[in-house]
């Protein structure tokens, strides 16, 4: 369905991680962007960096602030099979781009983007969040971002509630899925 059509809901699913700190490849050899200092560790600290973080996602080259509107993408992303959440006005739609599935979105009834969860096939040049991508490590994100709010052996998480979150899960110590709610 393209997103003109796109009316039924919104949802909460996928990733991301702050910006504004130095982040530095760790020795694992992944190319992330190296231009800022971590931020504090206090839980409002925590909060400015997913604050950071939602602002600053890119997708096939453009530059997304989250929450925002689907419709502001460009026409080249499309919406389909929506799976509705009980109790609200939010679907999972599968998200795609030039017509191949590249993840998942959560929409509201009026087209707002409360989530995504892009596929870990898509590359970090053309998916990253302040610089962190599928080509990132954990230490890549410790480093950048500090002390999690919370935090499995599998997973970091970024943020107090799922209304502003990012959640990295990995296996090992490479990033094997990320998700954003906003």
């Amino acid at each position: 369905m393209r997103k003109s059509f796109l009316t039924i809901f919104i949802a909460t699913a996928a990733l991301s991680v702050g910006c504004g700190q130095d982040i530095k490849p760790s020795a694992n050899n992944s190319n992330i962007d190296t231009t800022s200092e971590i931020i504090g560790t206090t839980s409002a600290d925590k909060q400015d960096i997913v604050l950071k973080m939602l602002d600053n996602v890119i997708l096939y080259g453009e530059k997304l602030s989250l929450p925002s509107s689907f419709d502001l993408l460009s026409d080249d992303y499309t919406a389909a099979e929506p799976i509705p959440y009980e109790g609200t006005d939010i679907a999972l739609y599968k998200l795609y781009y030039k017509e191949k599935n590249i993840g998942f979105a959560d929409l509201s009834a009026n087209n707002e983007l409360h989530g995504l969860y892009i596929d870990n096939d898509v590359p970090s040049s053309d998916f990253s969040i302040c610089g962190i991508g599928y080509d990132s490590f954990k230490d890549d994100i410790l480093q950048a971002y500090g002390e999690p709010t919370d935090q499995t052996e599998e997973t970091l998480i970024y943020g107090e509630n799922s209304d502003k979150q990012v959640v990295f899960s990995f296996n090992g110590d490479k990033i094997r899925s990320i998700k954003i709610f906003c």
